[in-house]
């Protein structure tokens, strides 16, 4: 659940960001979203992937100690 969590709030949020360039710099959604991700010298993109990255792996460890900890609870009693 983190993990879906996660992947909205980063959706959510990348497009609130091509909504302020869009009224910003006057762009189309589209031209706002790929400037969001090709901008200069893969910057953006590599901030865009790196960040994907961690938060995906960091989301998916904390669904699986909570997996594991609930299994755990549940065999014992």
């Amino acid at each position: 659940m983190i993990t879906f969590s996660y992947l909205s709030i980063f959706l959510l949020l990348t497009i609130l960001a091509a909504l302020f360039d869009m009224k910003i710099f006057d762009y189309t959604i589209w031209e706002a979203l790929r400037n969001i991700l090709y901008t200069e010298i893969a910057t953006g993109r590599m901030i865009v992937i790196v960040s994907v990255l961690i938060g995906l792996l960091s989301s998916a460890v904390i669904d699986f100690r909570l997996f594991k900890a609930k299994k755990k609870s549940g065999s014992s009693r």
